[in-house]
């Protein structure tokens, strides 16, 4: 097996942006008169567990709209997070690998809108897309998302690894054949083989997948 492609999740991924979009959370929630409480370790363990974030935020949860209203004020602030430590190291070798690389996040708002950003972590240069909840609209999830972005590279499944720091995403694309990798930015409990620390030992699992 050959490993020709990576689609990359972005937020607890690659980026660390947790703690600049939870200001933009809490502003957005007081909106509609909700108020989130708590840290961002108490909402980190909400967000990886079901029912998720409806345990904080309701129905708002669930709702496209306000979700793209979020990012929509996240972009405006210009107040963006931390790429993880070697994550930059690790895009590059991939690529000197021949390895094509494709950011599939899960944001409510469109690519475009956020390529200030990915150009600000340094990522515009290894990565040859980018694809998101935002650009494909109301009613899709990260199924239809993953399988946009084989579409973009034009592979099959199982040439092609899935990365993505949450068990739901995986859990949700098992069927697609993709090869997925669990990054334990939070949770080590994937369902999948293959779990990594950070995106620093993606060159290391990718090479041991090629000759596999």
């Amino acid at each position: 097996m050959v490993i020709k492609a990576l689609i990359l999740d972005l937020d607890q991924t690659l980026v660390n942006t947790l703690p600049k979009f939870l200001r933009v959370l809490r502003d957005c929630a007081a909106r509609y008169g909700v108020v989130v409480k708590g840290d961002i370790d108490y909402l980190l363990s909400v967000y990886y567990r079901d029912p998720s974030l409806s345990e904080v935020l309701g129905g708002l949860s669930r709702n496209f709209w306000f979700w793209h209203e979020c990012w929509l004020e996240y972009v405006k602030r210009r107040d963006y997070g931390e790429v993880f430590p070697g994550v930059l190291d690790a895009l590059r070798e991939l690529r000197t690998m021949g390895k094509r690389l494709v950011i599939a996040t899960g944001r409510e708002v469109e690519c475009w809108r956020i390529d200030d950003e990915l150009r600000y972590y340094g990522f515009r240069e290894f990565i040859e897309g980018c694809v998101s909840l935002g650009d494909l609209g109301p009613g899709h999830d990260k199924l239809d998302l993953v399988r946009t972005a084989l579409n973009m590279l034009n592979l099959e499944p199982y040439v092609v690894a899935y990365v993505t720091d949450h068990p739901r995403d995986i859990l949700m694309v098992n069927g697609l054949g993709t090869i997925n990798i669990g990054v334990a930015t939070w949770t080590r409990d994937f369902p999948t083989k293959i779990v990594i620390r950070g995106v620093y030992e993606l060159p290391r699992v990718v090479r041991e997948l090629d000759v596999t």
